[in-house]
């Protein structure tokens, strides 16, 4: 029993150090950068929430989260805009969609997705290049242009897109029927991890001629890693003390940040190898996707990928796979949740030949409504930043508020694709009927961006979530266990639990 208490006493007393040490070093941190933000009118005449003194939103960001912070400014923002400090950063929340589109209009010379890396680093996507370097997430300059038109050319284009068709319906077929392993039912823990999967091995195909990506979890688990670390605050605030006391250089990752990059060195050298392997062994065979990216920007038919193939290995490993997967995974509980809709959606399945590219990619309408209200009531990405680089004013807001170099400016998808003043009553309903026939231009449809920053391979994404779901309805019956999930706005939208189902075969 004394043993019993000492233990506990012990635990306690080392979460307290480690609590009022944290404390402390924030408390540092506020008094080191305080005159950076003392002033009351860093945006005057935008609503501001008050924070603590020093240390402004921080306590709300290090406790609930980014998420959580915005709602805070989006309810005081009545006319789309609000302001809060946070520490030595100004935090702005801009939520009225022709402000949103003007902000991500905004060339990268004005504001981008890092800032000046000499400032405290507080953008997620500056933690996102030190775990895996350089990419198209980050590049700018006259390049980019070109970098972007080569993705949009592979993944964008019918004609493209295509080609990859037969690859796409080969792996979902294979991922489909493994869920039961050749029997009539199974009882499956988690679909998104078979989603998730999924769409790992398929990239590896796309781009490699490596459909066994996915074997033994090592992507999903590494990328799963990066997601944590990118949208957790405390290796923010950790990078920021190194980067003030000069313990780091700017934009150098730290020692446990340098090895978990060569962790996706090592998977990326992996798929090189096999690239080769296949390349060598079929000389005349169609390119496989890399390679192509590869031409296009400079690099040859064999040897060396281009600078930006070589980037996109990188980003790769962390990125594409998680919009798939989880597009799958809230589509499966939206259509089980209503079965009118996936009666309505079954119906169009049987109507039309499925193994034809056009009818899939452009001739199912309910299909396309029932994806584009998936990405509308859970966008993967549901919000995403911009740092002012060149003050600038922003026009579109009721009075002309003038951005000034080194303002984060958070940009919540979710809000706009979920407001009543924009979609309606419904807003929060799973209603894909809104999306026949279109929609109009004043309501705020964003789920892969806009602007010179948009996703340039989302159709691509879309035409593996189309022929992946048609496959496993085509299949089977699904059966979601539970229809008590909720979103996790961490760095991506998730379920806050697993997604058990049940599947079984069509007699």
């Amino acid at each position: 029993m004394i043993l019993d208490a000492l233990h506990k006493f012990v635990v306690d007393m080392a979460l307290s150090v480690v609590v009022t040490t944290a404390a402390g070093l924030l408390m540092l941190l506020g008094f080191l950068t305080f005159k950076l933000v003392s002033s009351d009118n860093v945006l005057p005449g935008v609503p501001k929430l008050e924070g603590v003194p020093i240390l402004g939103a921080m306590p709300i960001y290090l406790k609930h989260g980014m998420p959580q912070l915005l709602s805070k400014l989006i309810a005081i923002g009545d006319d789309g805009i609000s302001y809060v400090n946070v520490v030595n950063n100004v935090l702005v929340s801009v939520h009225d969609p022709v402000m949103v589109r003007e902000v991500l209009a905004y060339p990268e010379e004005i504001a981008s997705r890092e800032g000046d890396p000499g400032r405290m680093a507080w953008s997620p996507f500056r933690t996102l290049r030190r775990l895996i370097g350089n990419s198209l997430f980050n590049e700018v300059g006259p390049e980019t242009s070109h970098q972007r038109n080569a993705f949009i050319h592979e993944f964008n284009s019918a004609r493209s897109n295509s080609k990859k068709f037969d690859t796409i319906t080969k792996i979902a077929t294979m991922h489909a029927n493994a869920l039961t392993g050749g029997g009539s039912t199974a009882e499956v823990d988690d679909i998104r991890y078979f989603a998730d999967n999924f769409a790992i091995a398929l990239w590896g195909e796309t781009l490699y001629g490596n459909s066994n990506h996915h074997v033994g979890g090592h992507v999903l688990s590494l990328s799963e890693t990066i997601l944590t670390l990118a949208g957790n605050p405390w290796p923010l605030v950790w990078y920021s003390f190194q980067l003030y006391l000069k313990l780091v250089a700017p934009g150098e990752p730290t020692r446990s940040e340098a090895k978990l990059r060569a962790r996706v060195a090592n998977v990326v050298q992996r798929n090189i190898g096999i690239l080769e392997e296949y390349e060598y062994s079929n000389p005349d065979a169609p390119l496989k996707t890399i390679r192509n990216l590869s031409i296009m920007t400079g690099g040859g038919r064999t040897g060396p990928l281009s600078k930006l193939a070589s980037e996109f290995t990188n980003l790769n490993v962390f990125s594409g796979h998680h919009s798939i997967g989880l597009n799958v995974t809230w589509l499966l509980i939206e259509l089980d949740k209503h079965p009118e809709c996936l009666a309505k959606l079954m119906a169009e399945i049987n109507s039309v030949d499925t193994t034809d590219f056009t009818n899939v990619n452009s001739k199912m309408p309910y299909l396309d409504a029932v994806i584009m209200e998936i990405n509308r009531l859970h966008p993967t990405v549901h919000a995403t930043l911009r740092v002012i680089n060149r003050e600038t004013t922003l026009a579109s807001s009721k009075k002309p508020v003038v951005l000034k170099p080194g303002m984060l400016i958070y940009l919540s998808y979710l809000h706009l694709h979920t407001s009543q003043k924009f979609w309606g009553f419904d807003a929060g309903e799973f209603v894909p009927e809104r999306f026949l026939g279109g929609y109009k231009k004043d309501q705020p449809f964003m789920p892969f961006g806009y602007g010179p920053r948009n996703c340039v391979g989302y159709k691509f994404a879309i035409l593996a979530v189309k022929v992946y779901l048609v496959t496993l309805l085509k299949t089977y019956q699904v059966e979601v266990r539970d229809h008590d999930h909720e979103m996790k706005l961490g760095t991506l939208l998730e379920p806050t639990k697993p997604v058990a189902v049940k599947v079984s075969c069509h007699s």
